[in-house]
């Protein structure tokens, strides 16, 4: 497919030239430049063409972002030039997104700026942890193991996120499909026996009457609940993705039994993950403490973080801090405490990330173990008690004793 590319080049005379060019990809037009006696700087899809291919792109997944940074650590720890690294990198076929990323680090990696000043501005959508490991890396001349630190740190909390939302999905699917099959009834069966008991002399129970009354008012406002329903739909899309709303809806859920423990669980475990990662790669304590603060999603447990952190700041152990706070459990204190005495805090850290996170998961197990009945059996008394009101009502008609 051809494309239109917009370029800076030098000239022969060392001026900077700037245009545009069409080609089939960015290394063909790489080659046109350099075929017109030019020294090409930076080479970049058309603000055009961006904008429509935008318009319709899905932004990377953060699996491709992970895959396309282990590609990256993969070959700088074999040896293979960071340039040429990246090179290689951007000539895949990886998510538009990321090669151009990746075009754009080459092109400043070339025009002498760093490599860790460049990163975060090349590629925006990593997290900002990746950035500070590649930088604590490379000072000491373990880049490659360091982003490798960073791609295991993304797919953990990748994980952790996935098995939430797969733990929810069953549960709710069973509540929408439960939902659907309760205005089914109310719409399409319940009009039907409210028509064959519209003659009825007799009083019919109360519980009937709510019932058929209920499915003629929605049989007859089908449009208002059609509205409702979108209504309902856009104001969740709207919720999951207002950070500060779902912040607000995870502090209340941490409250409840069972719930609340999991997702503390499973944020101290993120918390004492990502923590252990940095002291591994030579990050600087209150710099990895402010971090790992940050991947916290629960406000009350990131207040006590932060917390922690001002404690270090102020001439405090790690585990004195965290024991006065109030956070962790004594096991927890006890396992950072020996990993300072020992100068294997990261070991220690890593440790505890596996402990919050078993734990979480057998919170998680107990949690649905309750849940998924409870959908059941709320779903099968509300579908039991609309079929038990109209049966109450045929049978009152007919005086059927029951």
């Amino acid at each position: 497919m051809v494309s239109s590319f917009d370029y800076q080049a030098l000239d022969n005379g060392g001026h900077v030239v700037k245009g545009s060019i069409v080609a089939g990809s960015e290394r063909h037009a790489l080659r046109a430049i350099e075929a017109q006696g030019l020294a090409p700087l930076s080479v970049l899809p058309s603000r055009a063409t961006t904008t429509s291919r935008v318009l319709f792109q899905r932004a990377p997944q953060t699996q491709e972002i992970i895959l396309s940074l282990k590609q990256l650590s993969l070959l700088l720890t074999s040896g293979v030039p960071m340039i040429r690294a990246i090179e290689t990198l951007k000539q895949q076929r990886l998510h538009p997104d990321i090669s151009s990323g990746f075009a754009d680090l080459e092109r400043r990696l070339r025009t002498g700026q760093a490599f860790t000043t460049s990163l975060p501005i090349s590629l925006p959508m990593l997290p900002a942890y990746v950035t500070q490991l590649a930088a604590a890396g490379e000072a000491i001349g373990r880049l490659g193991e360091a982003l490798a630190d960073a791609v295991t740190q993304m797919a953990y909390e990748h994980q952790v996120r996935q098995d939430i939302r797969n733990a929810l999905t069953y549960p709710a699917v069973l509540i929408v499909a439960g939902l659907t099959a309760v205005l089914f009834i109310f719409i399409v069966v319940v009009p039907r026996f409210s028509a064959m008991l519209a003659q009825a002399k007799a009083p019919l129970p109360w519980i009937s009457m709510v019932v058929l009354n209920t499915g003629m008012f929605l049989n007859a406002h089908r449009m208002l609940l059609f509205i409702a329903a979108v209504a309902f739909f856009s104001a969740a899309t709207w919720a999951l993705r207002n950070k500060e709303y779902m912040s607000a809806l995870r502090e209340r859920a941490a409250k409840m039994p069972l719930l609340g423990s999991w997702l503390l669980e499973s944020d101290l475990a993120r918390w004492a993950f990502m923590l252990g990662t940095m002291f591994a790669n030579g990050v600087e304590l209150t710099k990895a403490l402010d971090l790992a603060r940050d991947s916290v999603s629960l406000p009350s447990l990131r207040a006590r973080l932060d917390q922690v952190s001002k404690m270090v700041r102020a001439g405090k152990s790690l585990s004195a801090a965290m024991a006065e706070q109030r956070a962790f459990n004594d096991t927890a204190v006890s396992l950072v405490q020996v990993g300072e005495e020992s100068g294997q805090i990261d070991e220690m850290l890593r440790s505890l990330a596996k402990l919050y996170d078993d734990s979480g998961r057998q919170r998680m197990k107990q949690f649905l173990i309750l849940l998924e009945p409870a959908a059941i059996l709320l779903i099968g008394v509300v579908v039991g008690g609309i079929v038990a009101a109209i049966m109450l009502a045929i049978t009152s008609i007919n005086q059927v004793a029951l």
